[in-house]
């Protein structure tokens, strides 16, 4: 530092004593502390060049440019006079990565750049230790002749040439003095001949098989750059196919045999844990490595088998399981050697927290202010059992209780499942006349077996008491316009109505969705049939209908997008079409209804009644972060064929036959996921409907499907 300070004192009295003379001019440049940096990068920066006038301004423009240099920790300036006239000494100290910024600027370092001794000529050339490669090959490689001057940096080239051929396990050289002149000698280690290659440690592949991947030649020396191009044919090979813990070395080279050995990475044991996570506190329980699903639950979806060599699509079936159960909301895995020398795959399962109580207070276009109190456990007592309890009540009338529980895989069993709803339901439908009140008691149960994963059969049977109270006021003025048939059978729905109904469903659905909560691949189809008798017509009456759901990527995946704190953003694309048709003996309150929050957003709930149905949905869904989501969706379709007598539904003039009357809509929700499970909020509007143009709002619980 001294000495820098000292250079800038100079520098103002070189100033002073020269700037009263006249016409001085610069003899010479001299640097002092340039290792690197070559003297005509800092020349080029300077105003001061041989030859032209000393000037103060100058000398001041050079010494503040040349401490802003990059390539400079510090720099000073002086003067001197010199023959006549002004010697600039420019005293520097280069920075510590200063090759590598030089580098960078496409300059060449002064100590990286080529010296050739004059005073020394190569006399000779030559090459010890080759056996089966010929001298004169290895001299075209080196490149040196005799009579040339000596070069180190050739030398050291010709080193590295050789060795990139490939076919030398090493080279050194040496130069030492004959006579007048030096003899370089280069010493070679040649790699071994191979005559024969054997592989061993594969079961996956047949030798045969792996051998035409090997573009190395018998009875020549060893190629180390073709047995690297094998080696890695040999691991992409295996782990294109999976088998990615498939490791492949040379195990040696003797009497012209090579032995190729690949350990294809066979599992041991199979075992799992609880993922350990970062707590709040920073402290743990001796609690926090212990899972809540039981045992039997996790390994009725671990695909990997022990003593089987491990295949990434095993695992990746085994996260699918374990993510479409909805009781993990991570899935690792680690592989580790074992102190018995086995290797053991390690799953690292981080649970999702699957009991809830949820308390909301929500506004809904069809059922006005609604409050909803749920008690949920998808996961109950760590046995994969939904248990449910769940309360709701609006200020229009609507009122629901529900006491749930269903096992989708009975324990010991080979993919059977089972489960009961117990619930009533009471609403008022403004719009009916025969059924403006109506109560619902009813049970439900399920039997079912899987076939596999996707596929399962099921058999569902539903008793239920039904009570139905009319607008008295309203029947009785449609009696009294009636006439024949039809006010008799408006005579039958006097008063209150009660009545039984019993049915069976039988079903079959395939399901690879990759998630049941929120899917984003994978597919989902329901085929089912009901089949039953209702008291109030005496009459058996039959359905069928039919779900289908798609779920396929949209304009982006997840992190392909990089802005601001959105780097989790994913888009996806959600399809749904429902089709059914019944007899027209089902009971009205039974049939199809269309329209609402389930099918068609931007009509009221159940504004399209009919014995046919037919809806299409598509959703364009973006997952913001872990926590919000944004949804644009339209939805099209209603219900057809009526064939009803309520006065209230006839005089809405809404019952067509397929395909007239197709309503479509369309609207905006946002995705919320909270403690207390995820919320839906959509914003529907019919499209070309005079009638009706206003939006409508829906909340709900979870994706619309």
């Amino acid at each position: 530092m001294k000495k820098y300070l000292i250079g800038g004192i100079l520098l103002i009295n070189s100033i002073v004593l020269l700037a009263a003379n006249e016409e001085y001019f610069i003899k010479k440049i001299e640097f002092k502390g340039l290792t690197d940096i070559p003297e005509s990068v800092l020349l080029r920066t300077m105003k001061y060049k041989t030859g032209t006038t000393y000037s103060a301004d100058k000398i001041l423009i050079d010494y503040e440019t040349l401490s802003k240099n990059k390539y400079l920790d510090r720099a000073a300036i002086y003067s001197e006079e010199y023959n006549g006239g002004v010697k600039l000494i420019v005293d520097v100290k280069e920075k510590e990565d200063v090759k590598e910024l030089l580098s960078n600027d496409g300059i060449q370092p002064i100590t990286e750049r080529e010296t050739i001794d004059t005073s020394l000529v190569i006399g000779q050339v030559d090459v010890v230790g080759n056996i089966n490669i010929p001298t004169y090959e290895i001299k075209k490689i080196i490149g040196l002749k005799d009579g040339e001057y000596l070069s180190k940096n050739k030398i050291q080239k010709a080193r590295e040439k050789l060795l990139a051929t490939g076919l030398y396990g090493d080279v050194k050289y040496d130069i030492y003095n004959i006579g007048g002149t030096v003899a370089v000698s280069f010493y070679v280690e040649e790699n071994p001949v191979v005559n024969n290659i054997t592989i061993v440690g594969n079961t996956k592949f047949k030798t045969e098989e792996l051998m035409k991947l090997s573009n190395i030649p018998m009875g020549e020396v060893l190629d180390a750059k073709k047995i690297r191009e094998f080696l890695q044919k040999l691991n992409e090979k295996y782990g294109d196919a999976g088998y990615v813990l498939a490791r492949v070395k040379v195990a040696g080279i003797a009497d012209g045999d090579m032995k190729i050995e690949i350990d294809e990475g066979k599992i041991d044991k199979v075992s799992y844990t609880k993922m350990i996570t970062k707590q709040r506190s920073g402290r743990r329980s001796p609690t926090d490595t212990i899972l809540k699903t039981k045992d039997f639950v996790i390994e009725r979806e671990i695909e990997i088998d022990p003593n089987q060599v491990f295949n990434i699509e095993k695992y990746n079936e085994t996260f699918t399981n374990l993510m479409r159960t909805g009781f993990f909301k991570n899935v690792k895995y680690e592989v580790k050697d074992t102190q018995d020398g086995e290797k053991e795959l390690l799953l690292l399962l981080e649970e999702e927290r699957t009991a809830s109580l949820q308390a909301s207070l929500s506004y809904g276009s069809e059922i006005g202010f609604l409050g909803m109190l749920s008690l949920k456990d998808i996961n109950w007592l760590g046995k994969g059992q939904n248990v449910g309890i769940t309360f709701e009540k609006s200020d229009e009338d609507y009122m629901s209780f529900s006491l749930d529980f269903s096992d989708p895989w009975i324990r010991g069993t080979d993919r059977i499942s089972w489960g009961w709803s117990l619930y009533k339901t009471q609403y008022e439908n403004d719009d009916s006349v025969l059924f403006n009140k109506t109560d619902i008691y009813g049970l439900k149960t399920d039997i079912g077996r899987g076939l596999n994963k996707y596929v399962r059969f099921g058999l569902g049977a539903k008793a239920e008491y039904i009570t139905e109270k009319p607008k008295s006021g309203e029947l009785e003025s449609a009696i009294n316009y009636a006439t024949g048939t039809y006010k008799q059978e408006l005579e039958k729905y006097r008063g209150k109505r009660d009545l039984w109904l019993y049915s069976l469903s039988p079903s079959i659905t395939y399901d690879s969705r990759n998630s049941y909560w929120n899917p984003t691949s994978g597919g989902y189809a329901k085929f089912q049939v009901e089949v039953g008798y209702a008291t109030s017509t005496e009459e058996s009456f039959a359905s069928g209908t039919l779900e289908l759901r798609k779920y396929l990527p949209g304009f982006f995946k997840k992190n392909s997008i990089k802005y601001r704190n959105f780097e989790d953003m994913e888009n996806i694309f959600a399809f749904k079409l429902l089709g059914g048709i019944m007899t027209t003996s089902t009971p009205e309150s039974q049939r199809f209804w269309v329209g609402g929050g389930g099918t068609l957003r931007g009509y009221d709930g159940g504004y399209f009644r009919g014995t046919r149905e037919m809806v299409f949905s598509v959703e364009n869904r973006t997952q913001i972060n872990d926590i919000l989501g944004f949804v644009v969706f339209s939805d099209m379709g209603r219900a057809w064929q009526y064939d009803g007598i309520d006065p209230g539904y006839l005089a809405l003039n809404r019952d067509a036959r397929f395909p007239d009357g197709i309503a479509y809509t369309a609207g905006f929700g946002l995705r919320i996921k909270t403690p207390m499970g995820p919320l839906r909020f959509d914003f529907g509007w019919p499209i070309g409907d005079k009638d009706n143009t206003g939006m409508k709002f829906y909340f709900s619980m979870g994706q619309s499907f």
